[in-house]
């Protein structure tokens, strides 16, 4: 029922250091591509491995290279990476051609990260602006924060018979056992604001004492909800300097996603006979989908709805 708030991180997948690319003699199958330049970082096997590279792996993994034991850690994850590029060179992998899509398949997520980086650099987020965000967040949130639980159900005849028992004077512990073995979902949540769940069901848990249950249904586009209020805690939102990295991530999280999407309705994709796009093969399930449990990253991310 949470919604996540995903922030931004830019990984640099492994695939990219061992990539190959299509060429009229077949792919390359360097085991360093790039044409990176600059201080070395190492050399392995006589190859040498430009400072660059284990810059890259210190972004991925959000490692200090000033650290020493970060560094250390770095390093030798770029001295794996280039020991098994140099693996796939030797035995000769790039002949399969699961293999290369493999490959292919990571160093296009590695230049689509980078590429939405970069997108989302050249906005100009102010400090102010991030101050105006925190502020709309703050408001949205709400004050309270709410401990409850629900019984969810796909058929609204199932809804309204639970929620009827609960207008006849029925305890909701009573009701809650009667019917979680027939409903969709049946859970108790707890420290939910208002911003993390649907605007129907926040007014419903508003109007609520604690203690009291939803005598009527409440319909979302999860479907049909009867729930009872356990305790509205009170909400005091975090201090804006604790959190104005995090939002301003957010935000550029949002500028990613907005230019991707313009990306989209510009371009001219096209499918083979018989393959639906993927709008048509998510629709239908797309409504009734819980909301995401963890955050993605980089064009992942730029995915996911708020």
């Amino acid at each position: 029922m949470h919604k996540p708030r995903p922030l931004i991180a830019l990984p640099i997948a492994f695939g990219s250091f061992l990539a190959g690319c299509s060429s009229s003699s077949g792919p390359d199958t360097r085991p360093l591509q790039g044409n990176l330049e600059g201080q070395l970082a190492e050399t392995v096997n006589g190859m040498p491995v430009p400072q660059a590279l284990l810059e890259a792996v210190a972004r991925a993994r959000d490692l200090d290279l000033a650290n020493p034991e970060q560094r250390a850690q770095a390093l030798t994850l770029l001295t794996d990476y280039v020991l098994l590029a140099q693996a796939a060179q030797h035995g000769n992998f790039y002949s399969e051609e699961k293999f290369r899509a493999d490959v292919e398949a990571a160093r296009i997520q590695g230049v689509a990260n980078a590429t939405l980086g970069l997108l989302q650099q050249q906005a100009p987020i102010t400090d102010a602006v991030v101050r105006a965000e925190y502020e709309s967040q703050v408001t949205q949130a709400g004050k309270f924060e709410y401990d409850f639980t629900q019984l969810l159900f796909d058929k609204a005849e199932d809804a309204h018979k639970a929620a009827a028992e609960i207008d006849s004077g029925k305890p909701f512990n009573a009701v809650y056992d009667g019917w979680r073995g027939k409903s969709k979902q049946a859970k108790a949540f707890s420290r939910v604001r208002q911003d993390q769940i649907p605007p129907e069901l926040a007014k419903a848990l508003a109007g609520l004492k604690n203690g009291e249950s939803s005598r009527v249904a409440i319909k979302t586009d999860f479907g049909w909800h009867v729930v009872h209020l356990s305790i509205a805690n009170p909400f005091t939102p975090p201090a804006f300097d604790q959190v104005k990295d995090s939002v301003r991530q957010g935000l550029l999280l949002r500028v990613g996603r907005e230019r991707l999407q313009k990306l989209k309705e510009q371009a001219k994709v096209e499918y083979p006979p018989g393959a639906p796009p993927p709008a048509a093969s998510a629709k239908g399930s797309a409504a009734k989908a819980p909301p995401p449990d963890a955050s993605a990253t980089g064009v992942d991310a730029a995915e996911k709805k708020d």
